[in-house]
């Protein structure tokens, strides 16, 4: 079959979404599917790494491109929220399968019980004329959405690639780092934003006896200039509590050795995130073995609470006291990899996508 899919940024860009869209991409790609995919411009993209057609359209409109009905493609994913210009834009009339992916957290949910989406109507009927929608949550703000409004969907759970069996930079971390080897290493990674929390985990890690025998270690880099706003408030805080022996601020989230290579060598992950899908970061701690504590938000506490290999937190606003027992309680657990083979892994995931492709014939 030859597929389209479309995601309002691409690699090299970050985020969960961006990166479950180029997955499901290649997994396809491995099954013999021709692939292409359209996404808004990036000038650090590089074409010739990616093996199949990357495209690029300004702001992502469709209303100025005709491409998607002179290309004849037998099915077009669209992995999207409701701000994303291809929802609204896209012509479906010519497509002969048409797959929406759905993301929206609690922020955007909260916008709509407030009234504060003002073409919603419009959106809700645009998302009724896919074909199918999928929700990669469950038990979460997108399924109340799609609840609300009588949106027929199905779940296909978030996934991530095998995190032990990338490549991984040949660097000794805790060597680059300075982090003694009588410290044991909280993690986290992805953008730096304010919605992902990391300065408040900051604050409450600091109210704690954790850092006497742990390093919290970050990954992430910021994505606009709010963003780096947002980081320069937490590198003031590390500076005027004089925690830079404590808490260390790695950039970059897009090099997959790096990530993984922190992953293994870290000793819990923890993800403070105030709304979220279901997090891939999560996913990928998981894969790596890791325990995990998190914050209940998106579909975390419908698909995970019944894993053993992490601790959810009674609360999004957290207390350093709940946090420190969390991390101490769950450091010895080693199942978090069993229930990623069981529940998380890609290739699940891939023939998941292709049955319900199958179910549109």
């Amino acid at each position: 079959m030859k597929i389209a899919f479309v995601s309002d940024f691409y690699s090299p860009s970050i985020g969960g979404t961006q990166i479950l869209t180029q997955e499901v991409c290649e997994g396809f790609k491995s099954l013999g599917h021709e692939v292409e995919v359209y996404t808004s411009p990036d000038g650090n993209r590089d074409f010739e790494s990616y093996g199949y057609k990357v495209n690029e359209i300004d702001d992502l409109n469709f209303f100025k491109s005709k491409v998607m009905t002179e290309n004849k493609y037998d099915a077009v994913f669209v992995f999207a929220d409701l701000f994303s210009p291809s929802l609204t834009t896209i012509n479906l009339n010519k497509i002969p399968r048409s797959i929406l992916v759905l993301n929206l957290d609690e922020n955007v949910y909260r916008w709509i019980e407030e009234d504060r989406i003002k073409n919603l109507s419009h959106l809700v009927q645009k998302i009724k004329s896919f074909d199918s929608v999928i929700s990669f949550c469950q038990g979460a703000p997108v399924n109340a959405f799609l609840n609300d409004f009588k949106i027929k969907h199905h779940f296909i759970p978030n996934f991530s690639r095998d995190c032990l069996k990338t490549e991984k930079a040949n660097i000794d971390i805790r060597k680059v780092l300075g982090i003694n080897d009588d410290k044991k290493i909280i993690f986290n990674h992805g953008l730096i934003e304010d919605r992902k929390n990391q300065l408040y985990l900051c604050k409450k890690l600091n109210e704690t006896n954790l850092f006497e025998d742990h390093v919290m270690v970050f990954l992430g880099s910021p994505r606009n200039r709010a963003d780096v706003g947002y980081l320069s408030k937490i590198n003031h805080f590390i500076a005027e509590n004089n925690l830079s022996n404590s808490i260390k601020m790695v950039k970059g989230t897009s090099n997959k050795g790096l990530i993984d290579q922190l992953l293994v060598s870290s000793d819990v992950y923890v993800l403070p995130s105030k709304a979220e899908g279901l997090p891939l970061v999560l996913i990928e701690a998981m894969s790596s073995g890791l325990p995990w504590v998190s914050t209940p938000v998106g579909g975390v506490p419908s698909v995970f609470a019944g894993l053993s290999g992490g601790i959810i937190l009674d609360q999004i606003d957290f207390t350093s006291e709940n946090l420190e027992n969390a991390i101490r309680s769950i450091s010895s657990t080693n199942t978090s990899r069993c229930e990623w083979e069981d529940n998380f892994t890609k290739e699940m995931a891939i023939q998941r996508y292709q049955k319900s492709l199958d179910s549109m014939r």
